[in-house]
């Protein structure tokens, strides 16, 4: 059923009630006033009896099967672009999955190498020059890596990170 009138056609006092949405006397029960509401949705068409009758029910009072609420979806073409969009959610998801893990991996590795250079301070195995240099390229780059673990972590600005991990690639 492609749209409603088939159905509507069979109910009484079928009036509109906004776009795509009508109420009816439910043939299901005596219903002196409308209590079926109809909802017309992308790919069905939605019944609801605010007296409790089934939507089983209802259809069967009027002649039709549960199937003639739905869109005859064995002749839909699936649309590329909706699946060319969600792969490509699905891409960028992995994508971000990869990069939280190896940033993660990265600030541990980070972290357990600066703390092996204060204890190696405090047990005087390295002076504190030699500490600073060794720190100094523990540090570099730190606060970006952690800025961008915090993006990937609360996934704001990944499609940004990917494009700019394009580019560092190319």
């Amino acid at each position: 059923m492609r749209t409603p009138e088939l159905l509507l056609s069979r109910l009484a006092n079928v009036r509109p009630c906004g776009s795509y949405r009508w109420t009816a006397r439910c043939p299901a029960h005596p219903d002196r006033n409308p209590s079926l509401s109809i909802k017309q949705a992308v790919d069905r068409i939605l019944l609801h009896c605010w007296a409790g009758c089934s939507a089983h029910d209802i259809i069967r009072a009027i002649g039709l099967t549960l199937a003639d609420l739905y869109n005859d979806s064995a002749h839909a073409k699936p649309d590329p672009v909706v699946d060319r969009r969600r792969l490509a959610a699905k891409g960028l998801e992995i994508w971000r999955q990869a990069q939280l893990q190896l940033c993660a991996e990265e600030l541990r590795a980070r972290d357990t190498l600066r703390g092996a250079i204060t204890r190696m301070v405090q047990a005087g195995e390295m002076t504190e020059e030699a500490a600073r240099v060794s720190l100094e390229d523990v540090y570099r780059g730190y606060s970006e890596l952690e800025y961008k673990f915090e993006r990937l972590l609360h996934g704001e600005g990944v499609l940004a990170l990917w494009r700019e991990s394009r580019r560092g690639d190319a």
